[in-house]
C-alpha cells in the first residue's frame, strides 16, 4: 500500500499514513500543502504534537546500486528504494581532469610566468607583500610569483584519506540516509558489514595457512601464472596461447608482473602489433580481469568510515548485521532476492524472530546525477575573436595551439596599432555560467507526463530541438516545461 509521508509545520519527519481521504480533505481546506509528488509527501500548516513511532532503516552498501528499506517494529514496510548510484563515472572524469591538467602543463604557463616575474623583478622570498594602493586606508596583500621551482613531491594526505571513487561511494550513502531522513523519522539504522576475502571468492575449500600464498605460488614462472589463469587459451579466443605478451611495452616501462603479461594466439598477436585498435582492446580486456572485485574492494574501503560517521554525526542508533545472517532471514521468510528485500532483510533482523514479515511494495527508483558540469568550463572556452566591421580578423591574443588563423599579436606586427584601436571584441557568456540552464536530472513535464531529464538532441542555431527522459521519451522543447532543478539524488517517477 503506497504511503503519504507528513512533515509538521516545521519541516520535521511524523509518521506516513495510508488515510488518503484525510489527506484530501487536509489539501482542500488549505491545511497542508505539497511538498513533493515524489513520494507523496505534505507538510502541515497547523501545529502538532511530534509523537512518533521508532522506524528502522535497512541499507544494503553497494558501488552501482544500493538497496534501502524502512520498517516498523511490527515488520511492515513503510519505504522502500533502489538507488542507481554514478560511481563508475568517477574514474573516467578524474581520467579527462588529468589530460585536461597535462595539456595545460605542456603550454609552460607557470614557468612564463615565472620568467616575467624575474624579469620585472617582482619575485620575492616571502609568500606576500602589503602595498597601500590609492584609496585604500590599509595596505592591500599582493600576491607575487616566487622564484622557484614546482612542488610536485611534498603533498600529504590527510588521515582517513580515501580515493576519489571510494568517497564519493561514501557521500552516496550518506546522502541517501540523509534524504529519507528528511520525510521519515528514522530511529534505528542497520547496515550490512562484508569483509569480503576475494581469495576464498575463487576458492572456497581455502585454508587459513593458504592466505599467505601469492598468485605466483607453486608456479616455475610469470608466464604458467599467465598460463593457469587464461586456462591456456588466447585472451580473446579459445585458440591455444602462442605468445606471452607484455600489456604495456618493456620500453614504456611495463613490468613483469602477472598484471601486465597476457596469452595470445598467433592471429590476435599481430592483430594487438599492428592495430592501434586491437592494443587497446587488449588494455580494456585485461584491465577488467585485474579489477574483477573492483567493487568490493571500494566496499571494503568505504564500510568502517560509514559506520564511524553514523555513530559519531547522527543520531540514530546504528546496528551491524552480515550477509550470512540476511540470506539465512531471506530464504526462512521466503522473500525474493533483490536490493530492496535485501534492505528489508537488514532491517528486520534485529527484530524479534516471531515477527511477521512481508515483502515490501514495488520500491521507489532514484537515479544519482551530475549536478555540475565542471568540464564545462574547457568544453565552452572559445576562442576570443576580434572583429574588424563586423568581420573576425584574429583570434586569441596568442596564437593557440593548432590554431590556424591569426591571432592580435599577428595582426598588430601586420597592421599596426593603429589597427588594433579599431578592433571590436566579441562577447562571449559560456553556458556553465548560466545558473537557469538544465542539468540532466532535472524534473521536467513532457507534454503533460512529469518525467526527468536525461540529455538533448538535435541541435539547431545552438538550441536544442528535443529533450529526453530517463523513461526514454523524446519530446520538442516547445512542449516541455521545468519543474524542479537537479537535486544529485531524484526520484524517478513511475
Amino acid at each position: 500500500m503506497t504511503m503519504v509521508y507528513v512533515q509538521n509545520k516545521d519541516g520535521k519527519p511524523l509518521m506516513p499514513t495510508t488515510r488518503y481521504c484525510y489527506v484530501r480533505l487536509l489539501l482542500k481546506e488549505k491545511k497542508a500543502r505539497v511538498v513533493c509528488t515524489t513520494p507523496f509527501t505534505i507538510q502541515l500548516n497547523y501545529d502538532t504534537p511530534d509523537i512518533t513511532q521508532d522506524l528502522i532503516l535497512g541499507i544494503d552498501p553497494g558501488r552501482t546500486n544500493i538497496g534501502v528499506a524502512v520498517v516498523k517494529e511490527d515488520g511492515q514496510c513503510v519505504f522502500s528504494a533502489h538507488l542507481e548510484t554514478r560511481n563508475k563515472e568517477v574514474p573516467l572524469l578524474m581520467k579527462k581532469r588529468a589530460a585536461f591538467r597535462r595539456q595545460h602543463r605542456t603550454q609552460d604557463r607557470r614557468r612564463k610566468r615565472q620568467r616575467r616575474a624575474i624579469a620585472a623583478g617582482t619575485t620575492v622570498e616571502s609568500n606576500t607583500i602589503e602595498r597601500l594602493l590609492p584609496g585604500y586606508e590599509k595596505p592591500v596583500v599582493c600576491h607575487y610569483i616566487r622564484n622557484e621551482e614546482a612542488r610536485f613531491n611534498n603533498r600529504s594526505r590527510p588521515q582517513g584519506w580515501l580515493t576519489p571513487t571510494a568517497n564519493h561511494l561514501l557521500q552516496a550513502h550518506i546522502n541517501l540516509i540523509a534524504k529519507i531522513a528528511k520525510f521519515l523519522p528514522i530511529t534505528k539504522v542497520v547496515v550490512e558489514l562484508n569483509r569480503f576475502a576475494f581469495m576464498a571468492m575463487d576458492n572456497p575449500n581455502i585454508h587459513r595457512w593458504e592466505y599467505q600464498q601469492g598468485p605466483l605460488y607453486g608456479l616455475g614462472s610469470v608466464d604458467d601464472a599467465v598460463y593457469a589463469q587464461q586456462d591456456g587459451h588466447c585472451l580473446f579466443c579459445k585458440k591455444p596461447i602462442d605468445h606471452y605478451h607484455h600489456v604495456v611495452p618493456r620500453h614504456k616501462g611495463g613490468s613483469e608482473t602477472l598484471a601486465n603479461r597476457c596469452g595470445l594466439c598467433e592471429k590476435h598477436h599481430a592483430l594487438v602489433h599492428k592495430d592501434k585498435a586491437w592494443a587497446e582492446k587488449l588494455v580494456t580486456r585485461k584491465g577488467g580481469m585485474n579489477k574483477k572485485y573492483h567493487a568490493l574492494s571500494v566496499l571494503n574501503q568505504i564500510i568502517p568510515f560509514l559506520m564511524e560517521y553514523l555513530g559519531r554525526e547522527t543520531p540514530y542508533d546504528v546496528y551491524a548485521t552480515d550477509g550470512k545472517s540476511t540470506k539465512g532471514f531471506r530464504i526462512a521468510k521466503n522473500v525474493p532476492k533483490e536490493h530492496y528485500t535485501d534492505a528489508y532483510c537488514i532491517a528486520c533482523s534485529i527484530l524479534d524472530a516471531n515477527t511477521k514479515v512481508s515483502t515490501p511494495a514495488e520500491p521507489f527508483e532514484l537515479k544519482q546525477f551530475r549536478r555540475h558540469d565542471r568540464q564545462a568550463c574547457i568544453r565552452q572556452m572559445v576562442d576570443r575573436k576580434y572583429l574588424l566591421d563586423g568581420k573576425v580578423v584574429a583570434a586569441n591574443r596568442h596564437k593557440a595551439i593548432e590554431q590556424r588563423s591569426d591571432s592580435l599579436e599577428e595582426f598588430r606586427e601586420a597592421y599596426g596599432d593603429a589597427a588594433v584601436s579599431q578592433l571590436t571584441v566579441r562577447l562571449h557568456s559560456p553556458q556553465y555560467k548560466d545558473m537557469a540552464r538544465i542539468m540532466p536530472g532535472a524534473v521536467m513535464d513532457f507534454d503533460g507526463i512529469v518525467g526527468v531529464f536525461q540529455g538533448s538532441e538535435g541541435f539547431h542555431n545552438g538550441k536544442p530541438d528535443y529533450y529526453k527522459s530517463t523513461k526514454g521519451a523524446k519530446v520538442l522543447t516547445k512542449r516541455c516545461a521545468l519543474l524542479a532543478q537537479n537535486a544529485g539524488m531524484v526520484f524517478i517517477p513511475a
